[in-house]
Parts: structure tokens; sequence; C-alpha cells
């Protein structure tokens, strides 16, 4: 699926002109966030499916495509798995948002935040959390650190062992 949604974007980039800009919208989804995406899917269907019976189903969100922002008290959507690269680097290098205001990528003009992805070294925002307001940009730097202080404690676990 990603090979082909490649194809798909660089042939369809190549009939624009050179002065039209690559929108993050059009860039198609990964087989990683069509997985995501079925994932969320099937909880939905499985919540409809019990709305007139005595019970709910017994599923966590967390693990069907869910991920718990504390921050705002809400449940946001996996639309990739940590580690997974959003696009290839050739395809980067195109797109890129051009905040500069006092509040970078706070609102949906912003391309990455209207696309739904966090921003990248490529954004005149660099990403950086200091300046970075995007959301899902904040939310992937929490499950980075999350994991990355799982991978320090099972370290330290595993040190102990000796």
């Amino acid at each position: 699926m990603s090979d082909i949604r490649y194809r798909h974007w660089i042939s369809s980039m190549g009939r624009k002109s050179a002065a039209s800009v690559h929108q993050l919208k059009t860039l198609p989804p990964t087989s990683e966030a069509f997985v995501e995406n079925v994932k969320r899917a099937h909880f939905q269907a499985c919540i409809w499916r019990s709305a007139l019976t005595d019970e709910a189903p017994d599923m966590d969100p967390l693990e069907n495509g869910w991920v718990s922002d504390d921050d705002f008290g809400v449940l946001m959507p996996v639309t990739l798995p940590p580690q997974t690269e959003i696009a290839p680097a050739a395809v980067m290098k195109l797109i890129q948002c051009g905040c500069s205001s006092e509040t970078p990528c706070s609102t949906e003009r912003c391309g990455c935040v209207a696309g739904q992805m966090s921003c990248s070294a490529f954004c005149r925002c660099r990403a950086e959390i200091r300046t970075c307001r995007n959301r899902w940009t904040l939310l992937k730097q929490r499950i980075e650190d999350a994991n990355d202080s799982d991978e320090d404690e099972s370290n330290d676990e595993d040190d102990s062992d000796d």
C-alpha cells in the first residue's frame, strides 16, 4: 500500500505546475496509517453495535487506535504508530509549513495541523517543542518520551539482574 501511495502522489504532483504548493492533505495514507484507521473504525462499530444492549463492548480504546492526552483530558487518534515515518525523505523535503506567527502551528492554517500530522525538521518551526504549538507534534513528543522512559526502565531492570 505504501509503495502505491508514493507512486500515486508523485504522479499527481508531476501534473502540477512547479509553482504550486504541495499540500499535506494530498498525501494518501500509509499502510501503517490504514491499520490504525481500521482499529478505530472497528472499535467504533463495536460501540454502535452494542448501543441498544445493556453492555458496552469489553474493549480498551488505548489498544484500538487511540491514545490518552492527559493535558487536554481527551482521547486522540493514533494516526501512525510511534517511530513510523509519515513519508519518504524525498517527499518530506517537498512538504513543509511556513507558520510565522508568535504561536506557530497553533491553528488549522498550518498545513501540518490541517493534515493532522506533526511538524518536521523541514517546517519553519523545525518541530521544536519550545516554539511549535502543533498538538500532533506535542503528542508525538510525549509518546516518544514515554517510550524512551519505558526503555530506560527496562534497561535498569536488565542491569539489576546482573
